[in-house]
């Protein structure tokens, strides 16, 4: 089915990708932001590993199953010793009652299969604020049986600003960032706004062209906007280039051509810009009128395209489709 272009492509809720290719980026820095004890336990002069296929065949066959975010990395202690990281991330919705025991599932299995590797667990939970001590498994009776400790990090619990001065000497506070605003409930002219904001960081910061390329991509995955706003934004962001010397954003081009961006409009196109041009509208000031209706969807694309702009700062309707 073709979406219209003021459609947010879909990618089925996908974080889990994303996150991957995070964490194969910039897994230092975000050891040091997320788990700054156990970052100041690894000899980060010696390469870290991940074990993907020891990863798949631990979980690959129980009911556990394998989350792709998941990892197994292979550090080194700053006195030498081999320690297997096992990172799983709960990213698309808060930790449910057998979360603790899926980790704990995690530990046992690879224990018992690598008994003589230090494992240290560690779990991330993006979307919501956790009340208690959710680090904890325990089956027990009258004072007896298992008792299993991990680390967790909750991602809401940081505040945005908090973040962003992060963000200054950590890469993975931007991703962090993005994965907040992905969850976050917010107009599309918000989500707009946040989105600029965090890819400014970028320019403010200063960051290496290679890093800024990987973290402009991972925010565009998680951040989705209606087709128009993607283009406008777009627009802003060259803006920011000529002012700042952000010469890596003329690589938004390049992404908007990979995602379909600048696809020719079609019939079909237009009508799912007069659909969401109608969406916008009863969102800011009310159900539309059948002559407002009536106007827009006999409206040209070029046409929708310009009521589309206005309605970002339009105070009533008449702005949006008054003559100039």
């Amino acid at each position: 089915m073709t979406q219209g272009p003021n459609a947010v492509p879909t990618r089925t809720a996908d974080f889990d990708s994303p996150w991957k290719e995070a964490i194969d980026a910039f897994f230092q820095p975000l050891m040091a932001l997320f788990f700054p004890v156990v970052h100041e336990l690894i000899d980060w002069h010696r390469p870290h590993e991940f074990l993907d296929a020891e990863l798949q065949r631990i979980t690959g066959d129980s009911e556990i199953g394998r989350r792709y975010a998941d990892r197994l990395v292979k550090v080194y202690s700053r006195k030498g010793a081999e320690i297997w990281l096992l990172l799983h991330l709960e990213v698309q919705a808060r930790a449910i009652a057998g979360f603790p025991e899926r980790m704990f599932q995690y530990w046992y299995r690879i224990y018992d299969r690598f008994a003589t590797v230090e494992i240290i667990s560690l779990a991330l939970l993006t979307n919501d604020r956790i009340e208690g001590d959710v680090g904890i498994y325990r089956r027990e009776r009258y004072g007896f049986g298992v008792l299993f400790r991990f680390r967790v990090h909750i991602l809401p619990d940081w505040q945005p600003a908090e973040l962003e001065r992060c963000a200054a000497a950590n890469p993975f506070a931007v991703v962090a960032l993005a994965q907040l605003a992905a969850h976050q409930k917010a107009t599309d002219p918000e989500r707009k706004l946040r989105k600029r904001e965090i890819i400014a960081l970028l320019s403010r910061y200063r960051y290496a062209r290679e890093d800024a390329l990987k973290l402009l991509r991972f925010i565009d995955w998680l951040i989705r906007l209606p087709r128009v706003l993607e283009q406008a934004l777009r627009e802003e962001l060259n803006e920011l280039e000529e002012t700042n010397a952000m010469s890596y954003v003329t690589s938004w081009e390049e992404f908007a051509r990979e995602e379909g961006l600048h696809e020719g409009l079609h019939e079909g196109e237009k009508r799912g810009e007069a659909k969401a041009l109608l969406r916008l509208i009863q969102a800011k000031f009310g159900p539309p009128t059948p002559e407002i209706t009536t106007r827009v969807q006999g409206a040209e694309t070029a046409q929708l395209e310009v009521w589309l702009t206005r309605i970002l700062t339009a105070a009533t309707p008449e702005e949006v489709f008054k003559s100039r």
